[in-house]
């Protein structure tokens, strides 16, 4: 069995990286997969990041308003089963529980033990702890427990605290000390114990690149070290019990300094076991659960971010912003494992949530008035009047060539026009094959009184529309299912004008003059329905496009000189900014250690806030490397008054 723990700084976020949830699960291949800091509230759980095929997932979410914190941290466990009814796999779990507290599965009237909270609660440091405090800590979605009967997995995102902010760092104590408080209580019944999370803390020096003298004294790193067995506590820290000399072995990077360039991180990524082991044996000293059960335990550092050659360097900044989670996932692997009794997957498992399943319908429902929803699925465009003569031209080059290209104009009926709710619009070509979406940006179709509508062109198979982009707008003024009105067809037309394209909108019949203009590309008239469809032609020559725009504007009459010379001024704009650039490097001062220009940044919080200093630009790394960042500090110079009068 393989169990794998992965801050994931968003889970929304690896699930597009990836492609999708499934893939991202499958790139990690393990048994039970503990996500933390998903940053997902319980409004935002859907099925494309909760539900994948052959996979359980029990999730925590963000309760909590407080400083913001909503969608900031919650954590989530995805168990691969074959069945998740009458399973007896290991990593289906026979109960999952939301928080450690207990209070939170109360609000639910659930039946959970709750024996070391039976007490008053005394914590070390601190002093008349309510139960309102206790909701507190489990409100941020910071655990989840799941039991698969040989064992209790607590999946955790540990909270993050500054020196100077006294409330979360009470907050983080009563964390920590709740967590010990019920570890203590399922070791005293016997129970084996798995942590698995980013817990926020490095528990040595040797888990942090270049630490700091009294680095050991922090009282987290010493709460977290008292848990271990060297200082006579219950848990394995699998990692360094598996590499106890092993050096500059990290999980988390900083983003803001660049961190992964040059290895510069801290292990604050944990798997902690304790408990009996399995065997049955009459005489079981020299066994444990770590020498018999842990068959190896790493980081898996082919998911740090920037391993790639041709990553940019970083320079006070990155060009391009590097894909991936600050931290790398850590995994153990288990072995001989038995499997349970049968079991069937517990109420707590996102499957049965209605955010992602959808809300059970009452008989009620069936007799109110139903309402129209923009997602509601038409299945016809009946109450429009029909589309026809809507002329549809294109070419791969330019207007000048339309001719040249030999395309007809083609028919749009409203028989071919239909609805569907919930997808983008697909771009259509004469093969009936769709566009990719990236590709397509430049032209456009404006429909009015619709939103969500799928187009289909019927098409000559002689004649090729490869060029032709198309491209759903809304356009205002009418709600998603709003039927015209009588006096829409006697409205006067509305002209709007583009590059090189005039759009004729009209809520009445077109004219014959309308309907014949291939030559002028101009836009098309839909009749009695109220919809324009506009096409706009790119060239594939700058040059070519450039003349043949201003010539088209030319014959359409547009006094716009901003048509002539936008091109130019965005031009002048750019060199504009790029001597500002080189002006500003100028004025920078060098970094003592290379001699290289810093870069500026301000103070974000405290006393100086707003004031700027000056650092070097390079990635931060180990003291030891001269390629690294030289921690060059130099606070801006700051004018008095007088001198700048």
């Amino acid at each position: 069995m393989k169990i794998v723990t992965y801050n994931v700084n968003g889970l929304r976020q690896r699930v597009s990286q990836h492609g999708s949830l499934l893939r991202l699960l499958n790139s990690l291949d393990a048994d039970i997969i503990c996500f933390q800091e998903t940053k997902l509230s319980r409004q935002e759980l859907s099925a494309d990041v909760t539900m994948a095929e052959g996979y359980e997932a029990f999730v925590s979410c963000t309760r909590t308003s407080n400083k913001g914190r909503t969608g900031y941290s919650g954590v989530a466990t995805f168990c691969r089963v074959r069945s998740s009814f009458s399973s007896n796999e290991v990593a289906l779990p026979v109960a999952a529980e939301e928080g450690f507290t207990g209070l939170l599965e109360c609000l639910k009237k659930r039946e959970i033990t709750r024996d070391f909270l039976h007490t008053p609660v005394e914590v070390e440091g601190l002093s008349d702890i309510t139960n309102e405090d206790l909701l507190k800590v489990d409100s941020e979605g910071r655990c989840l427990i799941t039991d698969h009967g040989h064992f209790v997995l607590f999946n955790i995102y540990g909270p993050r605290a500054e020196e100077d902010d006294k409330e979360r760092i009470q907050f983080k104590l009563l964390f920590f000390r709740m967590l010990e408080k019920r570890l203590e209580s399922l070791l005293t019944q016997g129970k084996r114990v798995f942590v698995a999370g980013d817990l926020n803390i490095a528990p040595a020096a040797i888990d942090k690149c270049d630490a700091e003298p009294g680095f050991e004294k922090n009282m987290f790193r010493k709460w977290l070290r008292s848990l271990l067995q060297e200082c006579r506590g219950s848990f394995f820290d699998v990692f360094r019990s598996k590499h106890p000399e092993r050096k500059e072995a990290y999980t988390c990077f900083p983003q803001c300094v660049g961190a992964e360039e040059f290895n510069y991180g801290s292990r604050i990524d944990h798997i902690l076991i304790a408990g009996p082991c399995l065997h049955q044996n009459h005489n079981l000293e020299g066994h444990n659960l770590l020498d018999c059960h842990v068959e190896v335990c790493d980081i898996m550092t082919q998911f740090k971010r920037g391993n790639s050659d041709n990553t940019p360097k970083w320079n006070g900044g990155r060009s391009t912003k590097l894909e991936g989670s600050d931290h790398v996932p850590v995994y153990v692997v288990l072995r001989d494992i038995p499997d349970l009794s049968t079991h069937d997957t517990p109420s707590l498992a996102v499957r049965y949530f209605p955010e992602v399943r959808g809300w059970q319908q009452t008989i009620v429902s069936f007799l109110m008035k139903r309402k129209v929803s923009s997602n509601c699925k038409h299945h016809s465009l009946s109450n429009f009047s029909s589309v026809e003569d809507t002329l549809i031209e294109n070419c791969g080059e330019c207007v000048e060539c339309s001719l040249a290209c030999g395309t007809k104009s083609q028919h749009v009926n409203a028989s071919d026009v239909s609805h569907s709710s919930g997808q983008d619009l697909p771009y259509f070509n004469s093969g009936g094959e769709s566009f990719n979406s990236n590709v397509i940006k430049d032209s456009s179709i404006t429909v009015d009184g619709t939103q969500n509508t799928l187009l289909r062109l019927k098409t000559e198979p002689a004649r090729s529309l490869s060029h032709c982009k198309l491209k759903l707008k809304k356009k205002g003024g009418h709600s998603n299912s709003s039927q015209l009105t009588l006096t829409s067809f006697f409205q006067k037309p509305n002209i709007v004008r583009t590059i090189g394209v005039e759009t004729v909108n009209t809520g009445g019949s077109s004219t014959p003059e309308d309907t014949e203009k291939p030559r002028d590309n101009l836009s098309h008239v839909t009749e009695g329905a109220g919809k324009i469809f506009s096409e706009n032609v790119k060239d594939s020559s700058s040059e070519r496009n450039d003349s043949s725009i201003s010539s088209h504007v030319q014959e359409q009459g547009c006094s716009d000189p901003s048509f002539f010379y936008k091109k130019d001024k965005d031009n002048v704009a750019i060199l504009e900014w790029q001597r500002i650039q080189e002006k500003m490097k100028k004025s920078l001062p060098l970094c003592k250690g290379h001699r290289e220009p810093c870069v500026a940044r301000s103070v974000k919080k405290g006393p100086n806030t707003g004031r700027q200093f000056y650092v070097c630009a390079r990635a931060k790394g180990p003291a030891s490397n001269q390629e690294a960042n030289c921690d060059h500090f130099q606070w801006a110079s700051v004018k008095s008054k007088e001198n700048r009068r």
